[in-house]
């Protein structure tokens, strides 16, 4: 497939400007929009999603808090991932106003538990569904990660203890560094980043660092992306009966944030749609095969 340079350009939205990059602004093809995973950001995804500019007319959004978006992004405040649905709607909204259709939405994480809330609250604007790695944590498992934030110590529930753990180390983390080969440096090989394929990562980096004196600065502050983590209120799994379009949902066999609960409802809620576990592969399948990822996108395009 032919690839196109993809442009980077901005929304105003009540409280800020929505970055996003776009491919291929051609009315005549599909509309196809991706939401990222908590502490990533749009171009990250660049090397999975370019490829498919020939056959989509693209959008990848940066969720509040993350890549260059401008809109306020308070830790004290954040409570659920309800503001990212209702961000994202406004983005779609926008989007399919232009394509005079509903559009194909992807999403990687927090981003695929987004696009399920954002098709079970406006199936108008939604033909289709690709679920990467979706966090779906069954409502008994949440309640239980509330409660471990009050009883650290508990023993009872290992999961516990794994959850909570994201959002503390990530705090830890540094945000400062005076070069993005120094930033390289010290993510290659490490980490989440352990198994991406090459260049993901200084897409990673050109799409979440900014310029401030004499450094270069995580645009996704720490705080923020650990107040993500700790949003347990949500529950992403509610929505499932509510989508009424074709799903595809693909799944690393590694540590993956899928529950089977989830699989199931998803599975009850669309008999016909594509449901996979991509060996050798973990959460962050799409580093790992975007190759897989991107066929399966060019396949729903015939069933929405």
């Amino acid at each position: 497939m032919k690839k196109k340079q993809f442009t980077k350009k901005f929304h105003n939205f009540g409280d800020g400007n929505i970055s996003y990059i776009e491919w291929c602004n051609d009315t005549k093809l599909p509309g196809f929009q991706f939401s990222h995973a908590t502490g990533f950001n749009s171009l990250t995804y660049k090397k999975l999603l370019e490829p498919l500019s020939k056959e989509f007319h693209i959008r990848a959004i940066d969720a509040r808090g993350h890549g260059f978006t401008e809109t306020e992004a308070i830790p004290e405040n954040m409570y659920d991932w309800a503001i990212y649905r209702d961000d994202l709607i406004h983005s779609v909204e926008n989007f399919v106003e232009e394509k005079k259709e509903p559009i194909i939405l992807g999403g990687h994480s927090m981003g695929g538990a987004t696009i399920m809330q954002v098709a079970a609250a406006r199936p108008d604007l939604v033909s289709g569904l690709v679920l990467i790695e979706p966090v779906l944590i069954p409502k008994l498992n949440l309640n239980l990660i509330k409660l471990g934030r009050k009883f650290p110590t508990s023993k009872v529930f290992p999961f516990i203890k794994y959850a909570l753990s994201r959002a503390d180390s990530t705090l830890k983390r540094r945000r400062e560094f005076p070069s993005k080969e120094m930033i390289k440096k010290s993510y290659k090989g490490r980490g989440a980043f352990t198994t991406w394929q090459d260049g993901f990562l200084d897409d990673y980096i050109n799409g979440g660092t900014e310029k401030e004196g004499d450094f270069y600065t995580l645009t996704c502050h720490p705080e923020w992306e650990a107040a993500t983590f700790s949003s347990w209120k949500h529950n992403a799994m509610e929505a499932i009966k509510k989508i009424r379009c074709p799903i595809t949902l693909l799944q690393g066999n590694i540590g993956s944030t899928t529950s089977e609960q989830g699989v199931k409802l998803l599975k009850k809620q669309d008999p016909n749609g594509v449901f996979k576990v991509i060996n050798n592969s973990s959460h962050f399948l799409p580093m790992e095969h975007p190759e897989i990822i991107q066929d399966e996108i060019l396949k729903i395009k015939n069933r929405v």
